[in-house]
């Protein structure tokens, strides 16, 4: 029987999905729009494009939160059609092995909720493997954790911020932050309701963020938005600084330094002395930061390497782990690890 392998990034704000001898085949928003609690309006990018635009009737959410699955029913059906459009098959001829990444810090009831997810689909699998998210992150950048003696990672993520230090093929410590991306967003807009009385939506937050964030305060951008006005509640435009949008991200941007700061006073030597000899290797959508590159390296006086596409490091992290039989050890059976 031909087995179809899948590689699954359950991600808060994007599901990558990636088929072995195809590659990426999908990278869609992880977001469902639901009227009334039954009717299913949108979903994927579809549901994105509607996120802050409709009626308070029509409930538009990820099923994801901080790295776990948060509504299992909802995730269901999401997986489901988003499996049905890359036309993964489902009979006798076929059959289908799921990989999924989770992160490495949760509990093994968060864990079993992959299994749940994956046995209650209508895609039949022969087998659900785990992958560690910082594992297949680190494959994703072709660094080879089988033998390192000593890599660290730092992810940002829509909604968690993930550090580890791995070594010799497993993670000798991690931490999973529930910040990231979205986390920004907010702070945006609560600085520029702050500093303007105006409301803007995370749409807009995101916006500013893309333009004018940094994690150092040294432009003199701005940029126009439009939103509503605290006072009249009429429409408004302010013109936003770059210096309000970039101090409003210091209070997100400072825990995850600490955290990594900590980490690493709590690793062997040897290990420690493969990170300063390598790098630290930053991925995650959130990466794209400006002056991200030099505000972790003047705080952490470690060498820093960002990825050069990292929002796919972690699901081509998964790619080379699926068709590489010697790896196969970073992936462990949902079902030996639950009912062993």
């Amino acid at each position: 029987m031909a087995v179809q392998k899948y590689g699954l990034d359950l991600g808060t704000g994007n599901i990558k999905i990636y088929k072995d001898g195809q590659g990426l085949v999908l990278n869609e928003k992880n977001m469902i729009a639901i009227r009334k609690k039954r009717e299913r309006v949108a979903f994927g990018d579809g549901a994105y494009d509607m996120y802050e635009r409709v009626s308070e009737n029509v409930r538009i959410f990820s099923p994801m939160e901080h790295g776990v699955i948060a509504s299992l029913s909802d995730m269901k059906i999401l997986l489901d059609l988003f499996l049905k459009k890359i036309n993964c098959t489902n009979g006798f001829i076929r059959s289908n092995e799921f990989y999924f990444v989770a992160p490495s810090d949760i509990t093994e009831v968060q864990k079993r909720a992959f299994f749940d997810l994956a046995t209650n689909s209508e895609f039949k699998t022969k087998d659900i493997y785990i992958i560690e998210k910082p594992i297949a992150a680190a494959y994703g950048e072709n660094v080879d954790v089988l033998h390192s003696p000593g890599v660290m990672t730092i992810d940002f993520g829509a909604d968690t911020v993930e550090i580890a230090i791995m070594a010799l093929g497993g993670i000798v410590t991690s931490r999973l932050l529930k910040s990231g991306g979205n986390a920004m967003n907010e702070a945006i807009c609560h600085a520029v309701k702050e500093k303007y009385h105006l409301l803007i939506g995370m749409k807009t937050a995101e916006t500013l963020k893309l333009e004018l964030g940094s994690a150092l305060d040294v432009s003199k951008s701005y940029m126009r938005v439009l939103g509503r006005d605290l006072i009249s509640g009429l429409p408004a435009e302010a013109q936003v600084d770059a210096h309000v949008v970039c101090q409003s991200l210091q209070p997100i941007l400072n825990p995850i330094v600490q955290t990594a700061k900590n980490l690493c006073e709590h690793v062997p030597p040897e290990v420690l002395r493969s990170i300063l000899n390598d790098g630290i290797i930053v991925t995650g959508g959130g990466s794209r930061l400006q002056y991200l590159q030099s505000y972790l390296e003047r705080q952490l006086s470690h060498m820093v390497i960002l990825s050069e596409y990292p929002e796919e490091s972690v699901v081509r992290g998964l790619g080379t782990i699926m068709s590489d039989e010697k790896l196969k050890r970073a992936a462990f059976s949902v079902k030996e690890a639950i009912f062993s």
